[in-house]
């Protein structure tokens, strides 16, 4: 901490009104590192051990508040991008802490290339920017909320990077014939017409997902396992299931309802496979 000519603390800065405001020690402490490193034009080690713990505390903070959609909110309110989530989103940054690791290494590697440009001009000055109830803000929570400013447009990006990924393993529009071919209707065109209305309408609402649950569904059909389909497309395990699952209640619902008829021969071959399976389990 820098010192008067009498060797007393300086912890009294003047604001832009011409008043002098009292600063807590460890936010005057922030005000003189600040003072070093810019005028040692970020060269210095101590730039360094500043930027190290800015970046830990940072990515810390970010990822606590992917979690809650409430906090998140608060952190990017000043961002001149304005920040929409779907519930996918918000799902996805509350549980994939892989997802939630690459956005908050992302925003926090841009604010930090813009930190020291703020710096220079004086960006840091609790003194005239006191914070909520007349709080001085410290360098930390001040980084935090330049990452704040960033993450809207970081977060977007990465959502348009994963949308294009999803939608080249999910392709523009999947034909009935795949399903068909899954079913051992190895050529639609000789398939009864139930077979074929049944493909078609089950591709149809396959088609009608999400890029994301698409992709799963489409490779899932292509005999991709649940494990291959999640490295493919960078996704964990529990999200390909969840889109699995998701579908096959939907399908399932429809069924019951009587919206989604399942012809003759298909059903006696499931209950066929369900005869099979407890026989099986019997002799084990």
């Amino acid at each position: 901490m820098r010192k008067s000519q009498t060797g007393a603390q300086a912890t009294r800065n003047p604001g832009r009104t011409g008043r002098t405001r009292t600063l807590p020690p460890h936010i005057q402490e922030d005000v003189d590192r600040v003072a070093d490193v810019v005028a040692a034009g970020f060269r210095s080690l101590a730039w360094h051990r500043m930027a190290q713990e800015l970046y830990r505390y940072a990515f810390r903070t970010l990822n606590a508040a992917m979690r809650k959609t409430d906090q998140l909110m608060e952190l990017v309110a000043k961002s001149n991008t304005p920040l929409e989530l779907s519930d996918e989103d918000r799902s996805t940054l509350h549980r994939n802490s892989d997802d939630r690791a690459v956005i908050a290494l992302m925003t926090v590697n841009v604010a930090m290339e813009e930190f020291p440009r703020v710096l220079a001009k004086g960006g840091y000055n609790p003194a005239d920017n006191p914070g909520k109830d007349g709080k001085f803000k410290a360098l930390k929570s001040f980084f935090v909320t330049r990452c704040g400013l960033v993450f809207p447009r970081i977060f977007d990006n990465w959502k348009k990077e994963r949308t294009d990924l999803f939608l080249r393993h999910a392709k523009t529009h999947m034909e009935g014939w795949r399903l068909a071919h899954a079913l051992g209707q190895y050529d639609i065109g000789q398939a009864p017409p139930d077979i074929v209305a049944l493909c078609d309408a089950v591709t149809a609402m396959i088609d009608a997902l999400k890029p994301r649950n698409r992709a799963v569904w489409h490779m899932t059909i292509e005999g991709y396992t649940p494990g291959e389909i999640a490295d493919a497309l960078g996704i964990k395990l529990g999200d390909v299931n969840n889109a699995l699952y998701t579908f096959r209640t939907k399908v399932k619902k429809l069924r019951q309802q009587g919206e989604l008829g399942i012809p003759a021969t298909v059903e006696a071959e499931w209950a066929r496979r369900r005869e099979l399976d407890a026989r099986m389990a019997v002799a084990r």
